[in-house]
């Protein structure tokens, strides 16, 4: 005979079962969290403590309002992490301060603990490749040796709680709006929760990842998703009646973002060498803007403008033009993409014209070309940086026999940070020397040809830019205390 406690939490299990299922039938997302993620997110905030500031991540500041977060930190200071986060910074050295591939490459591994790949990485950098799948399996073994597997399941609580948060807020029949308006449709859409990640704070924040892949029957459109809303702290993990999720407003933004870029990306990389081509708009230009918010790598920002673009105007085809003029504020104002309207006045086109662009593929070149029509004075003027530029010659003392010197930094002039491009003049044994010109705002660092043989400059931090305000022509000089090796 059953009790009537017993009968009560059965009948209260029932329901939790049948919310979550009616939760999930209201659209066509699916939330999910995945261990692999999480795992990353953990040690990306290790880094971050270790060295000061990775990507957005201040490693110094409390994230107590980030409670799981903070959790697995402070699980984690029991242990010597050093391993991992050389691991992590030895593979960032590799495919750049990025996180796309890594998300990528995480979610089409099988779930840790296992091995191996449920999907195909799509990765055609040799050297990227064999470094994502290497730091994968590197991650996977700290998975295993932090027990991270029982650490998870231990807090499955706050993660469904978090899951079902972003289920009651996904609006019925949203994506069927969003196939609509880029004319595709995809297999799955899967909104990944990851209350791991750790967010500068804020009223409401947020950081997310759109990358979509293929399966043996279509295309999975993904994304994953900090928490965006922040809590006071409670004594307990198990005390948190709210997890970080509840934002109408925000997670209708973020499926908008994450999974445009799953509508958006996969036909930009078609065209990512005629997108560099204008590299120059970003080194000279967007490169102290972008930087900062992690899209410093110039496809990137451009896709990223066009996501954007894509939610102003999906907001306006449904009608909600004060959504779509408050994207534009946060978008153009607040994180300086300005050629948002260059783009916008594109999409009109494509809006108008659906019997000849069936698909935003089909629009794709015709979009692409605002770069061609636009120049860095452009930009700099709708960043409102000076258009004025100076002379420099620049002086560089270095340790005898240190062969070809090279600079590289955030102008054209000086080879838009690639550090092989621009050679110093070989004055004497220890003398090299340039001239050349640039903007006022002047970032550039010393290499004999590589990253890896960077040069350590006498009165700048070890790592950091020669960073400069100028305002004239102007002779510099500096010396080279030894290299990087």
């Amino acid at each position: 005979m059953m009790t009537s406690k017993l009968i009560y939490n059965s009948i209260l299990t029932l329901m939790m079962i049948l919310l979550t299922v009616n939760l999930k039938s209201q659209s066509k997302v699916d939330v999910e969290f995945n261990p692999n993620i999480a795992t990353y997110s953990i040690v990306e905030f290790l880094v971050a403590k270790e060295q000061g500031r990775l990507f957005y991540i201040d490693g110094k500041s409390d994230i107590s309002y980030l409670p799981l977060a903070d959790l697995a930190n402070r699980e984690m200071t029991k242990y010597d992490n050093s391993k991992i986060i050389k691991a992590m910074q030895n593979y960032l050295q590799i495919v750049g301060q990025q996180q796309d591939l890594t998300y990528q490459v995480l979610l089409k591994h099988n779930v840790f603990p296992a091995k191996g790949y449920a999907f195909q990485i799509e990765e055609n950098d040799v050297a990227k490749k064999a470094a994502v799948e290497k730091f994968a399996e590197q991650l996977r073994e700290f998975y295993i040796e932090r027990n991270l597997g029982k650490f998870f399941k231990d807090q499955s609580r706050f993660i469904e709680g978090a899951k079902n948060e972003v289920r009651r807020n996904i609006p019925a029949g949203y994506m069927t709006k969003m196939e609509k308006y880029y004319g595709q449709k995809f297999l799955a859409y899967r909104f990944y929760v990851n209350p791991l990640d750790v967010v500068p704070y804020s009223e409401v924040f947020w950081h997310g990842n759109g990358p979509m892949f293929k399966s043996n029957k279509g295309q999975i459109a993904n994304m994953i998703s900090s928490a965006y809303v922040p809590l006071k702290k409670k004594n307990n993990i198990k005390d948190y009646t709210e997890f970080g999720f509840n934002h109408p407003e925000t997670t209708n933004f973020l499926i908008t973002h994450e999974f445009g870029h799953s509508f958006v990306n996969q036909y930009l990389g078609k065209y990512e060498n005629k997108i560099n081509q204008s590299n120059n708009l970003m080194s000279e230009a967007f490169i102290g803007k972008m930087d900062g918010q992690g899209y410093s790598y110039w496809p990137s920002c451009i896709g990223e403008h066009i996501v954007r673009t894509g939610e102003i105007r999906i907001a306006l085809a449904n009608r909600n033009p004060e959504l779509a003029e408050k994207l534009r504020q946060q978008h153009i104002k607040e994180n300086s993409f300005v050629l948002i309207p260059d783009f916008e006045k594109k999409m009109e086109i494509y809006e108008n014209n659906r019997k000849k662009y069936k698909s935003f593929k089909e629009f794709v070149p015709e979009l692409l070309t605002v770069l061609d029509e636009t120049n860095v004075e452009k930009v700099r003027a709708k960043l409102g940086l000076p258009n004025e530029k100076y002379e420099v010659t620049l002086s560089v003392t270095v340790p005898e026999n240190s062969g070809d010197v090279y600079i590289t930094g955030n102008q054209s002039s000086i080879g838009s940070w690639n550090p092989q491009k621009i050679k110093l003049n070989k004055i004497n044994e220890t003398t090299r020397q340039i001239t050349f010109t640039t903007y006022p705002d002047l970032k550039f660092k010393l290499t004999k040809g590589s990253w890896e043989t960077e040069g350590f400059v006498d009165g700048i931090e070890e790592g950091k830019d020669i960073s400069l305000s100028l305002n004239k022509n102007t002779s510099l000089n500096y010396t080279i205390k030894n290299w990087k090796q």
